[in-house]
Parts: structure tokens; C-alpha cells; sequence
């Protein structure tokens, strides 16, 4: 007897400094048997939590379901409306602004595009005339003309600054090609990302991380015929 006294009071300052708390009352339940141990239910818990987690199984009960298949669907018809069935609002702002930067992506590229897209097939044109008939006219009003600076015209080339032209229009409209369909690439993978993440995000919709957390810290002792009186501490963490 005198040794599980010794145990007790040696357990009560190690509860005292881990907890940090002080027990508000005492209670003191008859022992439960568990097979041939006795079990004492004397515990330390905090307060507050039952009527916490109450609270939050009526919230969910009352709720609506929240459905990923409709978040997916509504994401394929118009981008970001997944995102406002799920509540994250902040989220259009950063969508609309990559869709916004591509779509005007798009138009600039394919302007200059089909700009240096002309420019190039009606000089060329006008080379092989020109190689075909040396008097060949120069055109008043040369598309590749007006790519170049103002008041510059490419009539008094030579053969050599003509060649190298041609490469820099082919160049130019090469690029802005490639550009181009970079672009219809991301606005396609902007797209799809949207309806991912919607999908995503929903599936998660009704899983909530919050603070009500739980945490008993109960000291506890028994008896069995062959070791005697015993005493311990269990530790329960509810999540």
C-alpha cells in the first residue's frame, strides 16, 4: 500500500507540469473491470469541447451535400464557377488575370503575325518577279514597308540586304507563330487546371480542420491478483 502511495504522489507534480492546468472539481467514479484489472476513471480533461463538437456535427447534419460532379460540371461550362460553388471567391481574381493576359497574348501575336505573315509571302513575290524581270516595278504601297521604320522603304536594296530581308520577315513571322500557339497551349491548360482544382476543392468541401481539438490527460490505477496494485497514466488525443 505504502508503494502505490509513493507512485501517486510522485505522479501528481509530472501532471501538474505537463498539463498546466488545475482540476476544477473531482469526480470519483465506481472502478470499471476490464477482464482482471481493476480500472480507476479519475481523469483530467479540458472543458468546453463536448459542447464544441456538438455544435459542429448539428452545423454538418444540417448542411447541404456538396457535390464535386456538380463543381465539375460547372467549371467545363464557365471557368471559374466551380471556384464560386466551392466559396473561394479570391480565386477568379487570380483566373480572370491569367485568361485576361493570355487572351491579350493571343491578339497581339496574331496581329503581328499575319502582319509579318504578308509581308514576307508579297516579298517574296516580288523577289521572284523581280528575278524573272529586272524591270519589274517597285510596289507604291509595300506591305513589308510598313514594318520598317518610318520613312525607310526597301526599294534601293541590293541583292544582298533583299536576301536578308526575306530571313528577317520569315524570322519575324516564325515567331510570332510559335508565340501564338504557346498561347492557345496555356489558355488550354488554364482551362483544365480550373476544373481540376474545382474538382479537387470540393472533394474537400466537408473536411474541416478547426480547433476542436480534445486532449485527456488521466492518471489511473488497478489491481490484478499477480502484480498487485498498479498505477499508470493514459494520455488520449481526439481528433
Amino acid at each position: 500500500m505504502s508503494r502505490i502511495l509513493e507512485k501517486i504522489v510522485l505522479i501528481i507534480p509530472v501532471l501538474l507540469f505537463c498539463t498546466g492546468v488545475t482540476a476544477s472539481e473531482y469526480r470519483s467514479d465506481f472502478p470499471t473491470i476490464i477482464r482482471d484489472t481493476l480500472i480507476a476513471t479519475d481523469s483530467l480533461t479540458f472543458t468546453g469541447k463536448e459542447e464544441a463538437l456538438a455544435k459542429s456535427v448539428l452545423r454538418k447534419k444540417n448542411k447541404k451535400p456538396h457535390s464535386p460532379h456538380r463543381a465539375t460540371i460547372m467549371a467545363m461550362i464557365l471557368p471559374g464557377s466551380g471556384q464560386i460553388y466551392n466559396g473561394q471567391w479570391w480565386k477568379l481574381p487570380i483566373l480572370y488575370g491569367g485568361v485576361g493576359a493570355t487572351v491579350y497574348g493571343l491578339s497581339w501575336n496574331m496581329k503581328y503575325y499575319k502582319k509579318y505573315r504578308t509581308a514576307f509571302v508579297d516579298y517574296t513575290g516580288y523577289l521572284n518577279d523581280l528575278e524573272a524581270n529586272p524591270d519589274t516595278p517597285y510596289p507604291s504601297n509595300a506591305s513589308w514597308d510598313k514594318l520598317m521604320l518610318p520613312g525607310k522603304t526597301a526599294e534601293n536594296f541590293q541583292p544582298e540586304m533583299r536576301k536578308r530581308l526575306q530571313e528577317q520577315l520569315k524570322t519575324k513571322k516564325d515567331n510570332y507563330k510559335r508565340n501564338r500557339d504557346l498561347l492557345y497551349i496555356v489558355s488550354g491548360a488554364i482551362y483544365v487546371i480550373q476544373i481540376i482544382d474545382a474538382t479537387v476543392f470540393a472533394h474537400f468541401y466537408d473536411f474541416e480542420i478547426n480547433e476542436d481539438l480534445s486532449l485527456n490527460l488521466r492518471p489511473s490505477t488497478g489491481f490484478t491478483p499477480v502484480s498487485g496494485g498498479t498505477v499508470g497514466l493514459t494520455l488520449t488525443f481526439n481528433f
